[in-house]
């Protein structure tokens, strides 16, 4: 007898046996942590692919410029992460935007429209870009660590800004990552039409 079959006589399915294995109420929030990780890693790796002298280049005046984009992405998720576990509310942008929780950005630049960075020496800005990208997706994952799977469907009725409305907990999650894909995928764009090969998308991607 196999097995399959013993597991059957005795009321167990393979399912269930898998399952066990699995730690309570933390499976999808553990694969969310994984998959943060891994956008950690491919974003910063696109971000540093592109000379510091050039991390201000934008196709045309009315566009963000490659280093707007992913100032902008980390102020994102810093939003969104740290409205999924404050206690506190923020019913709209002006009180969002004095939030004990954010992270202090490296420089005053406008990340909703075209602007420049202070006049640095191009390594030292582009060093304190890299910082903050790697410190906001750190508060992302240390977010994340703090929840569980039971509270992943909670958060809809919690206040929020009106752009935010409807969300629950999952849904901050999962559009912090489909907008960080969103900017990383235009900041690609300007890496080629620089003449830039980006980093490959699959090895930052695989477990």
């Amino acid at each position: 007898m196999n097995r399959r079959s013993i597991l059957s006589i005795i009321g167990i399915s393979p399912l269930a046996l898998i399952s066990s294995k699995i730690p309570a109420n933390r499976a999808l929030t553990d694969i969310l942590i994984k998959r943060w990780v891994k956008s950690k890693e491919y974003t910063l790796a696109v971000f540093d692919t592109m000379p510091a002298a050039t991390i201000e280049y934008s196709p045309s005046q009315d566009q963000l410029t490659f280093v707007q984009h992913f100032l902008h992405l980390g102020l994102i998720n810093n939003f969104y992460f740290g409205i999924l576990v404050d206690t506190k509310t923020y019913p709209d942008f002006s009180r969002l935007i004095e939030a004990d929780f954010l992270i202090p950005r490296p420089d005053p630049i406008n990340v909703f429209q075209p602007d420049f960075l202070e006049k640095r020496e191009p390594e030292i800005n582009k060093g304190l870009v890299l910082k903050y990208l790697n410190d906001t997706f750190n508060y992302v994952i240390s977010c994340l660590e703090q929840v569980n799977d039971s509270s992943l469907a909670e958060g809809l009725s919690k206040e929020k800004p009106e752009f935010l409305s409807g969300h629950t907990n999952l849904d901050l999650i999962l559009r912090g990552e489909s907008h960080t894909a969103h900017h990383r995928a235009q900041a690609v764009v300007y890496l080629r039409s620089k003449g830039i090969r980006p980093p490959k998308y699959t090895p930052y991607n695989k477990f």
